[in-house]
């Protein structure tokens, strides 16, 4: 049985809504004006009816998020860069949702990313969306052509398999009007819930998602341990600093040997320069996990080739020593997370995700490595 997937805003009244036959479960988000308050797996209830109202929110185990600053009418725009390769129905999906954020005046762009085919240059051209080609394989020389494409001082990205919540642009602009941050991340919340593989990668991802707003500086997190501020789905940074760091690093994530890491990697220089990063949640957006077992595991085993290639980079490339506590930290801690919940009785990670996780973390310096004599030649 799937897990069906619900948005309910408080202000919305108390019509209630028909759950699906086919689900045994729901994953709920609750919206207040927008912002996201709470979050809850409840069992699918008896009537196949959930009402929309603050009761529901108050019923959730967990408390409802202290209420964030309302998003600012700023003129500022954005430059949303979507790098994707030959995945015509994701890219299809998060260009349509974008289409407000587009009509608000803010800059799409689309790099297609080592093509092999026309099908994204023909979902851009329909959508009326620029497109730009990058040929050199790698999210990481996908991400700075689109910086080098950018029209705006902010640049923002998005996963192709994401959706843009409504308020989504808002937000991370607002979220610049301090002059310390140079970057933003958002909450990532699942966009569907429909296979056994979609439901394991989701209790992967649960324990990284808060209703919190946070800054995060040199002085409260190290910048081996920078990967707890977000994810690459959902991210925004000033051009200018981007720049001066270098960009991204093509020796890291998708469509390399190591996998996975650009963002980490970028986040973690952007401490290092002392930056702040603010992490909030009303910039929102939904990814669509992996579909199948396979998938899911394939995808997290890539976590750990980049997680660890990122701070194999770190020791190397900047003597950064505490990347060796932040790294024996991570390898343990998903194992122990996972034992300890499952002595209670209590929903985990399924082993085989856990340890794919382990074993391409052991994998990371190495692939590093060998990236980076590819890279040379």
């Amino acid at each position: 049985m799937a897990t069906q997937v619900m948005t309910l805003a408080l202000e919305s009244g108390d019509t209630p809504i028909p759950i699906r036959d086919d689900v045994d479960g729901l994953f709920v988000t609750v919206t207040s004006n927008g912002r996201p308050i709470a979050l809850a797996c409840l069992p699918r209830p008896g009537d196949g009816r959930i009402a929309v109202s603050r009761a529901v929110a108050e019923a959730f185990s967990r408390a409802p998020a202290p209420p964030t600053p309302l998003a600012s009418a700023s003129q500022t725009r954005l430059s949303v860069i979507v790098c994707t390769h030959e995945r015509p129905t994701d890219l299809t999906r998060c260009l349509e949702s974008l289409g407000a954020t587009r009509d608000a005046g803010h800059d799409v762009i689309v790099v297609d990313n080592a093509p092999s085919s026309g099908a994204t240059a023909a979902v851009a051209r329909e959508l009326g969306v620029r497109v730009i080609t990058e040929r050199r394989k790698g999210l990481d020389h996908a991400r700075n052509a689109g910086v080098a494409a950018a029209e705006h001082e902010l640049v923002a990205f998005v996963d192709d398999d994401v959706v843009v919540g409504p308020g989504w642009a808002a937000a991370v602009v607002a979220a610049f009007d301090r002059d310390d941050v140079a970057c933003v991340t958002g909450l990532v919340l699942p966009l569907e819930l429909e296979t056994d593989g979609q439901e394991s990668f989701e209790q992967y991802s649960r324990q990284r998602r808060d209703l919190t707003p946070a800054l995060h500086t040199r002085a409260t997190l190290r910048p081996s341990a920078a990967g707890v501020v977000g994810m690459g789905a959902n991210m925004a940074f000033r051009r200018s600093v981007l720049t001066s760091l270098g960009g991204f690093d093509p020796c890291l994530d998708a469509g390399t040997r190591t996998q996975s890491g650009g963002d980490t990697d970028m986040f973690a220089r952007t401490i290092d320069a002392g930056h702040g990063i603010a992490y909030v949640p009303d910039a929102f957006v939904w990814h669509r996990h992996r579909r199948s077992p396979d998938q899911v595991r394939a995808c997290v085993f890539g976590y750990g080739v980049g997680l660890y290639s990122m701070l194999a980079k770190r020791i190397v490339e900047y003597g950064d020593l505490a990347a060796l506590i932040t790294a024996a930290r991570w390898f343990a801690g998903p194992v122990v997370k996972a034992a300890s919940a499952k002595l209670r009785g209590q929903p985990s990670t399924p082993w085989n995700i856990v340890l794919a996780e382990s074993a391409g973390a052991l994998c990371g310096p190495f692939m590093l490595l060998a990236e980076t004599l590819r890279s040379e030649r």
